[in-house]
């Protein structure tokens, strides 16, 4: 994930959506085109055991977890500042729900990568989630 942001950190999107759907989907993206990064994600969230013997890992993804929810937090308060999502939205319980809707459709693709195209289907995840905040 964090690989996601350095690659779109170049660019200068002014519309805090976009930027959340694009970093959203260059995730998506990495997963489905870089078998390392996949491998990773499929050992990290398939076959990884939390015992205290591991508690490094469960340290380190709790912190990754947060800088993404944090992140896609920050993207929705900005949208909510600027009159593009209704008052009535909290960003930080719609960054939370924003991150259980990727992880289970990482997870899932995961378990079977034929059952789903990704991206297809985590674009078309992730654009109804954001419409559905706008329409709330």
């Amino acid at each position: 994930m964090d690989t996601a942001i350095q690659q779109l950190g170049e660019r200068k999107v002014a519309d805090p959506l976009q930027r959340l759907r694009d970093e959203l989907m260059a995730v998506l993206h990495i997963v489905v085109n870089d078998e390392k990064a996949r491998r990773v994600f499929e050992i990290a969230t398939l076959k990884t055991e939390f015992t205290d013997e591991v508690d490094s890992a469960r340290v380190r993804k709790r912190e990754a977890v947060a800088e993404w929810r944090a992140r896609m937090e920050a993207h929705l308060a900005e949208a909510r500042a600027n009159g593009q999502l209704p008052a009535s939205i909290d960003p930080h319980n719609a960054a939370t729900c924003m991150w259980i809707m990727l992880d289970g459709l990482l997870r899932n693709w995961l378990f079977d990568l034929e059952s789903f195209d990704l991206m297809a289907l985590g674009g078309e995840v992730i654009d109804t989630f954001l419409a559905g905040l706008k329409a709330r």
